[in-house]
């Protein structure tokens, strides 16, 4: 019996060590086995996907590893699908707030980087693992090549010191950012349903809904007139979509001529109906669905010939005599005005004779399957392009050398494209569930990355140097962190989903944004942590190399 028990433990060990060998396995366990722990709650509270992270550590510590190559994939995924979600209204944000979050950003990074100067002269820290406790408590890779090149520069044999700090400080960084993004509405008091309110009422106003208004024309210079020579764009963003005469509902086109007690149906912002009641008359409840053959009805735009177009060129009232009311685009509804450009995925509201919005629908749906395709070629091509920016070095005047990494580059990239949404003569189309998919997979791959190479190191390093270090990597990840907050809250008295993403992205942490995003259905958190990201990426990259000097200089 003895004997059997050995042969099969034997067994047991043997075909371990062939699961274990198997890296694919090991990855996709961690992504299994984490994603898992993620998604416990205890009172309400989870880590998501940072539950990746905790269980990678678990693995690293017995010395399983994730491939460099994964994690940077990873990375590069997240910042990517983060950037095209964003881009279509960073810009639009950033200009409206610009100034606000670049201070933000740059006071999280310089707080961090005097209280490493503090901490390394009072533990008497050697500059190498100082600088890795600043890269590792702000939860930024880039940093620390930027950091380890720095000091390879003038002493090569400590660049694996950088490292170490790193592993110390990045765990507690990566992990408390975590807990204090799923705690921080609490120790705030505020109702996150309320903020979300809040900011849809404000998007609205900038954005306002459409209506649709019925007007009696009751204005003599209207009667008799042509629709085209009336011109309603002259003075208001609003579109005549149908005109009841003599109890007869017809679409509206541009050879509809207006009598004085036709009512029109017209389709725009509420402040454009009050002008277009100016100029036509008073508003009335009179019904314009007699005519059944006069439909309305929603179309999306899968057809690639159409991207980019204009309305104008599109002819769409001459050639089919339909009407284009609105426009709804990545959850926002825009006016149809003849410079508006058609985009993939666009779900236009058509209105016209049944027969005409039927043929003009055809030529619009294209190929249904191309609404669930991605365009490769533009969304590989901007990944080319990002990549090939953040391996060019960008030279100083004082001859330092600095590089945005590969993830900043992309990250730059993508937002670009996303506001753009064409390189070149390709357009990118990527589907909303794509991004989901990009966004979330590649945060799981760059999470066990980072886990299995923290875990690795954590221990041994710990019996090295003590709780001190933790201790002194928690430091500056509660200042740095502290100052935003405090900019954020008191001084510029931000939307709380706000401060939530603007928090993660002063510490450039994916997680925490992920952990974010769970508590809120808008892109808030998203679009603060996309404004403030890039500048505190790019702070962070040049300000670690300059500390460097400082720390040679002091300790």
């Amino acid at each position: 019996m003895a004997a059997m028990r050995d042969r099969q433990a034997f067994h047991c060990e043997g075909y371990m060590s062939i699961f274990l060998a198997e890296g694919m396995l090991v990855l996709f366990a961690i992504l299994a086995i984490g994603s898992w722990v993620g998604q416990l709650s205890v009172k309400r509270i989870s880590l998501g996907s940072a539950g990746v992270f905790f269980v990678a550590l678990v693995f690293g510590y017995f010395h399983l590893s994730v491939p460099k190559e994964v994690m940077d994939l990873g990375l590069l995924l997240f910042v990517y699908a983060v950037g095209l979600q964003a881009g279509p209204r960073f810009f639009r944000t950033f200009r409206r707030q610009g100034w606000q979050f670049v201070i933000i950003a740059v006071a999280g990074v310089l707080a961090a980087g005097v209280t490493t100067v503090a901490v390394a002269r009072l533990l008497h820290l050697p500059y190498a693992l100082a600088i890795g406790l600043y890269a590792g408590a702000i939860t930024n890779t880039p940093s620390l090549a930027a950091a380890i090149e720095a000091v390879g520069r003038v002493e090569p044999l400590a660049s694996a010191t950088v490292s170490v700090g790193y592993g110390i400080a990045y765990p507690f960084s990566m992990i408390g950012v975590v807990l204090l993004i799923q705690f921080l509405p609490r120790l705030l008091r505020t109702d996150l349903r309320a903020e979300e309110a809040g900011w849809r009422r404000q998007q609205e106003a900038e954005t306002p809904r459409l209506e649709a208004k019925k007007f009696l024309i009751t204005n003599p210079n209207c009667d008799g007139v042509l629709l085209r020579d009336v011109n309603p764009h002259r003075m208001s963003v609003a579109n005549i979509s149908r005109v009841r005469h003599e109890g007869k509902v017809v679409p509206a086109s541009p050879d509809t001529v207006l009598h004085c007690r036709d009512v029109v149906m017209v389709v725009g912002p509420d402040e454009e109906l009050r002008k277009m009641r100016l100029l036509l008359g008073e508003e009335t409840d009179v019904p314009m669905d007699t005519d059944t053959n006069v439909v309305s009805l929603d179309a999306e735009i899968t057809s690639t010939a159409l991207a980019g177009k204009r309305l104008a060129d599109l002819k769409v009232w001459e050639r089919f005599g339909v009407v284009i009311t609105r426009i709804r685009r990545q959850g926002f509804e825009l006016t149809p005005v003849g410079v508006s450009t058609l985009e993939m995925g666009d779900v236009l509201r058509l209105v016209g004779e049944r027969a005409a919005v039927e043929q003009f629908v055809k030529q619009i749906g294209g190929d249904n399957r191309r609404a669930d395709e991605t365009n490769m070629v533009p969304f590989l091509g901007g990944l080319v392009l990002g990549i090939a920016l953040g391996v060019i070095p960008l030279k100083l005047s004082n001859g330092m050398q600095i590089k945005l990494g590969i993830a900043g580059g992309a990250f730059i990239v993508s937002l670009l494209v996303g506001h753009f949404g064409h390189i070149g003569p390709f357009r990118l189309y990527v589907p909303a569930g794509a991004k989901n998919l990009a966004r979330e997979l590649g945060l799981m791959l760059f999470l066990a990355g980072a886990g299995t190479t923290a875990g690795a190191q954590l221990v041994p390093v710990l019996r090295e140097r003590g709780p001190s270090m933790l201790l002194a990597g928690a430091l500056i990840t509660i200042v740095s962190a502290g100052v935003a907050l405090l900019l954020m809250v008191r001084l510029y008295r931000m939307n709380s989903l706000a401060v939530l993403g603007g928090l993660c992205g002063v510490m450039t942490n994916p997680p925490g944004l992920g952990a974010a995003n769970a508590q809120t259905d808008s892109d808030l958190p998203t679009l603060a942590y996309a404004s403030i990201y890039p500048v505190a990426l790019i702070f962070k990259i040049v300000f670690a190399q300059v500390l460097v000097e400082v720390l040679r200089m002091v300790t």
